[in-house]
This record gives C-alpha cells, structure tokens and sequence, in this order.
C-alpha cells in the first residue's frame, strides 16, 4: 500500500513541476517525473488486480500441493518407502519456504497489496518431526 502512495505522490508532484514556471528544464523533468510515477501506479495497480482475481484459483493450487506433500512425507516414514527421502524433504523445505515469503510478504507494509493476506491465512507449515510412534 506504501508504494501506491509514494506512486501517487510521484506523479503529482511531476505534474506540479510541470505546471509551474520554475523554469523549463524543471517543466520537462516534472512531465517525465509525473509520466513514470503515473506509468509505475497504472502498473502496479493492473497487477493487484490481477493477483486478487485470482486469489482463489492460488487457493486451491496451494491446498493440493499441501496434500500432495503430506503424502509424500506419510509414504517416505511408512514401511513401504518407495521415494526418497531427501526428495522429499527438499520439496517440503521448499514448501515451508514458499510459505513464509507469503505470509512475510503479505505483512509487510510495503508489498502487502500485492501478496493478500486470504491466501497467506491458507497456507500450512509442513512439520519434520520424526513419527517415532510406529518405529518401536
């Protein structure tokens, strides 16, 4: 949300430069000061709507790489391992990884319009610990 204001107040303060008689090269560097600022915001604006859009279609995608992996790490710490479990680890780490940068991003003053906080709220870690229950 910040950087939608610092856009909005770039390009006003171009086209104030641009208006007033500070003198030409002022005039022309406000006008291109107020064109990118305006450029950036109309920019910026398209991707939120983009990535808000299709929030729920994200939603899901990420529900069925969650299964996807707690099975994974069920089969791996079963008695009928038939995938590796440095794979499967690796996708995990990669998974817990994806999340954090969601939920870190979508906190952040900075970037959270572009992260939003309805798909970060859905995501899960996925947990390591060994199920030491069916191993004695």
């Amino acid at each position: 949300m910040v950087l939608i204001c610092l856009f909005i107040i770039i390009t006003l303060l171009g086209f104030i430069l641009a208006k007033s008689d500070i003198g030409e090269d002022l005039e022309i560097a406000g006008g291109i000061i107020g064109v990118f600022g305006f450029a950036f915001l109309i920019g910026s604006l398209i991707i939120i709507i983009g990535v808000h859009a299709t929030a729920d279609i994200s939603i899901q995608k990420n529900k069925m790489q969650y299964e996807g992996l707690c099975k994974r790490y069920e089969i791996v710490n079963s008695d009928y391992e038939d995938v590796s479990k440095s794979d499967v680890i690796s996708d995990i780490t990669a998974w817990n990884m994806y999340v954090y940068n969601t939920k870190y991003w979508s906190e952040n003053p900075w970037t959270n319009c572009f992260n939003p906080k309805k798909i970060a709220d859905n995501l899960n870690y996925i947990s390591l610990e060994e199920e030491s229950e069916d191993k004695e």
